[in-house]
């Protein structure tokens, strides 16, 4: 595919919501620069997240580049309707579309994977309490954030938005959508902490560090990462040498780390990175840092440490969901 002489690309819009927080659209629509329509935000139903992944599609999209958002939704956890309307960077949109990312293409002839250009295929829409909007632009296990906007409290009859055959009233529609809505779980820390709001800006905050492997032989390494990031960023990685590339990045989310003959899936604590990077960062002010994996013998554990100026912290929360292979 080439893209960099393309100038529309068909896309599909999701909406989707952090989770836990449920969210629903009322209504919504994508626009070109004079405010002409080219497609609404699909009314799929509520959505609960997590918000590292799209919502469901709605038959809504297009192939003209977006420079405007109108969007009006419900925020079952806080009770309020939620307003957003303004400006999208579509030329931003428009040059990561172009830019595009490797797609694997089959096997070439000496049984090794094939890397061809691909693109995006969806514009995702993220609710987060507080009003956080997030869009990004995702696709084939790639996500990037184009930008954050900040949607305003708003007023909407609930008759206009629920089909309410027990004639709640407005206060009674939110309560009671309160409690079949939200996860116990979920209640249970709002009652007991409030809503974090925030948070979702402080997944957004991008930190210089990479992954590293150190096996217990000296000559393993990783093939192939697939990312995904709490700012619901995600990426592959392909080869040893992408590995060892420090670039900017939010915390880590989830991880697949596909090594010579093992791989395996490891789950990040959010509160756990965000306190060590934060701290790694302040006391090494300019100095990268390492997510390094220590496979034990035969890949039956993996420890997993952060390294930065000769300063090394197990991360003690993280969970290894599976190891395979051998």
């Amino acid at each position: 595919m080439n893209t960099e002489n393309k100038n529309d690309f068909s896309y599909s819009v999701t909406f989707s919501a952090a989770t836990g927080f449920t969210a629903e659209v009322h209504e919504g629509y994508l626009a070109d620069e004079n405010k002409t329509l080219i497609c609404g935000v699909p009314k799929a139903g509520a959505m609960e997240g997590p918000w590292q992944y799209d919502g469901t599609k709605g038959g809504q999209g297009g192939n003209i580049i977006p420079a405007y958002i109108d969007l009006t939704y419900v925020a079952y956890a806080e009770k309020k309707f939620y307003r957003v309307e303004g400006a999208l960077p579509k030329d931003k949109i428009l040059q990561e579309f172009k830019k595009g990312f490797l797609i694997q293409d089959g096997l070439d002839e000496n049984n090794n994977a094939k890397w061809i250009q691909g693109t995006y295929t969806e514009i995702s829409i993220g609710a987060a309490p507080g009003g956080v909007i997030v869009v990004w632009l995702s696709g084939n296990h790639h996500r990037t954030e184009i930008c954050r906007l900040q949607a305003k409290e708003t007023t909407v009859d609930v008759n206009d938005f629920y089909d309410n055959p027990h004639n709640r009233t407005q206060q009674g529609f939110f309560d009671e959508l309160y409690k079949i809505s939200i996860s116990d779980d979920v209640k249970s820390a709002i009652e007991k902490n409030g809503i974090p709001y925030g948070l979702w800006d402080q997944y957004r905050e991008k930190y210089n560090y990479r992954f590293r492997l150190h096996p217990y032989d000296e000559k393993d390494s990783f093939i192939q990462i697939y990312r995904i990031n709490y700012n619901g960023e995600s990426e592959y990685l392909i080869g040893a040498k992408a590995a060892e590339v420090y670039k900017n990045d939010a915390v880590p989310y989830n991880a697949i780390f596909m090594m010579q003959k093992y791989s395996a899936e490891i789950e990040f604590n959010d509160i756990e990175m965000m306190k060590v990077f934060k701290n790694l960062k302040e006391k090494h002010t300019g100095k990268p840092i390492d997510i390094v994996l220590v496979p034990s013998f035969m890949y039956k554990d993996i420890k997993v440490y952060a390294e930065c100026d000769g300063e090394k912290i197990q991360l003690e929360k993280v969970k290894i969901v599976e190891i395979w292979g051998g």
